[in-house]
């Protein structure tokens, strides 16, 4: 007897804090259960589709320059879910170190 693949389809646009699209967002879903992961990439107009199993997933998406974002969602047999997701971008990070040394002053 043949078993059918229970799955259903998550799909989204990935956005920046301003409402822009992020083309080359890699947006990934953890199945909470099994701890199998689903990958795609959001195209040119920032939206992304991927079939995935039924159950709870958490959603990420991570850009390099950004924050990562996450929302987690229950999906169901044959649902087609909408997960939009919002990125804001990293705040700038910067180090700098100085050294010096005291110069020697003769007193005599």
């Amino acid at each position: 007897m043949a078993h059918a693949q229970e799955e259903a389809v998550v799909s989204g646009k990935v956005t920046d804090s301003s409402g822009g699209v992020l083309p080359g967002v890699t947006v990934r879903a953890v199945h909470e259960a099994t701890g199998n992961a689903f990958e795609a990439v959001t195209d040119g107009l920032g939206a992304y589709r991927m079939a995935v199993r039924v159950g709870a997933f958490r959603i990420t998406g991570q850009l390099q320059g950004f924050n990562a974002s996450a929302r987690a969602v229950e999906l169901l047999l044959g649902q087609t879910a909408v997960v939009n997701l919002q990125m804001s971008p990293a705040g700038v990070a910067e180090t700098v170190t100085v050294t010096g040394e005291a110069a020697l002053i003769e007193t005599t």
